[in-house]
């Protein structure tokens, strides 16, 4: 008969693979919400409540509480839902997810190969290919998982019949300049470093190990060494 210890165990077992899943569904349906346009349900459903959220975009810098991101991501979105010519689809691909020991925080990271289309006042709209990573802290909140801190990383942005190499060489007018967002943001840039020949790749985002609880590691948006 399996002693009350096995148990204990066993259900902690289960509670990491739902854990873990859930983990999963957010950020699935994050991908869907993004794709449409509607950041408002994105961060509503999605996000904590607690105020000290953080929002890195690539090279544009990070958003640092609830009022600043909602007044760039929402506020500032500007592709919103309704947007004629608008197309946006960042799948997500090679999870890896550490849940704390202590179960009230989780860390996961995702490569996310994607295709952009901006509408341009005036012109037809511009396709381009986008290819980045994702790196998430995730907090419990009563019995539900939520987005505590997203960073958003370029591995390359290129128009659709033009390779990242060219484009590294000599990016075309009308992608986004570096550093330019919807709203000032808060702060500057953790870590972002689009492809370039002449820069060999970093491991970034670091993967995560485990850990016990949230003191015992690093914000996804944190600066700090890469060390492995």
């Amino acid at each position: 008969m399996a002693s009350h210890t096995d148990y204990q165990a066993l259900l902690q077992r289960v509670q990491r693979i739902e854990d873990r899943n859930e983990i999963i569904q957010i950020m699935g349906r994050r991908a869907y919400y993004h794709s449409a346009g509607r950041h408002d349900l994105e961060i509503n459903e999605l996000w904590s409540s607690r105020d000290d959220i953080v929002f890195e975009a690539e090279d544009v810098g990070a958003w640092t509480s609830q009022a600043t991101v909602r007044k760039a991501y929402i506020e500032g979105n500007p592709f919103p839902s309704g947007t004629p010519g608008l197309l946006i689809e960042h799948t997500i691909t090679t999870p890896v997810i550490e849940i704390a020991a202590d179960g009230q925080t989780a860390k996961g990271i995702w490569i996310s190969p994607g295709h952009e289309t901006f509408p341009v006042p005036g012109e037809n709209p511009k396709p381009h290919w986008m290819w980045g990573k994702y790196a998430v802290d995730f907090v419990k909140e009563g019995s539900k998982w939520k987005i505590w801190h997203l960073h958003v990383l370029t591995t390359f942005r290129t128009p659709f019949d033009t390779d990242w190499v060219q484009t590294g060489l000599k990016k075309p007018e009308w992608l986004p300049k570096d550093g330019e967002g919807p709203t000032v943001s808060d702060r500057g840039v953790s870590f972002n470093e689009p492809y370039r020949h002449d820069r060999a790749p970093k491991l970034q985002p670091v993967p995560p190990e485990p850990y016990k609880k949230w003191e015992d590691t690093w914000s996804a948006t944190d600066f700090y060494e890469i060390t492995r």
